[in-house]
């Protein structure tokens, strides 16, 4: 899964993105007090079409299998058309990194949290990285005091020529490396296809927080 252009994508991917439509279009208690419950069913995230498409990625996730690369890109595309798209894939992002790291064995996942800092912290890395393959067809490596993430793929920019989905990746990368390696900051997308560069790119910054206390 490392060619330029997906003829898979892990089912992790749409099965993340479906799940934060869902959440974003989940009424608050207040609203559930104000609108009939058919009102609500016209929320895209709420209707039965998408709670058909996320029990059958879930069924396919618990498989650990993938989904045609089309089939990916469809609902970046269809997230992208949301006037909140910035948010689904945010949450998107995150959602998924958090399933792949629930893919880890249990083993794996203790260690990069009970071990000794510098311990965890290289155990944690080598995990991020195969999560990183795997589930998102990436590569994860450090450069200097920072980590890169690359893409040789074109998935979110097939989906969103504008680029508008690789902020999908952005926050999945970043994720990752907060809950396997203590990471404190973001990921941020240096390089991009859809702004004429030859592979997409991300670069993790630190919070001033996190860089005072390095």
């Amino acid at each position: 899964m490392t060619q330029r252009d997906l003829f898979e994508a892990h089912s992790i991917i749409p099965l993340a993105v479906l799940e934060a439509m869902r959440n974003l279009d989940s009424p608050s208690d207040e609203e559930v007090a104000e609108y009939v419950d058919e009102l609500l069913k016209k929320r895209l995230g709420l209707s039965e079409t998408v709670a058909a498409q996320i029990g059958r990625y879930e069924i396919v996730v618990r498989r650990d299998g993938p989904v045609r690369a089309e089939e990916a890109e469809q609902i970046l595309r269809l997230a992208s058309r949301r006037t909140d798209a910035a948010l689904v894939f945010a949450d998107g992002g995150r959602r998924a990194a958090r399933h792949a790291v629930r893919r880890l064995a249990l083993t794996t996942r203790w260690s990069a949290r009970r071990l000794p800092r510098f311990l965890r912290r290289a155990v944690g890395f080598r995990a991020s990285r195969r999560a990183a393959a795997e589930v998102f067809a990436a590569t994860l490596a450090r450069d200097g005091g920072a980590t890169v993430a690359l893409i040789s793929h074109t998935l979110p920019v097939r989906a969103t020529p504008d680029g508008a989905a690789c902020a999908f990746f952005s926050a999945a990368f970043a994720e990752l490396l907060r809950q396997l390696v203590e990471f404190d900051g973001a990921m941020t997308h240096s390089r991009c296809v859809a702004r004429g560069d030859a592979r997409c790119e991300w670069r993790s910054t630190l919070t001033p927080s996190a860089q005072g206390t390095r």
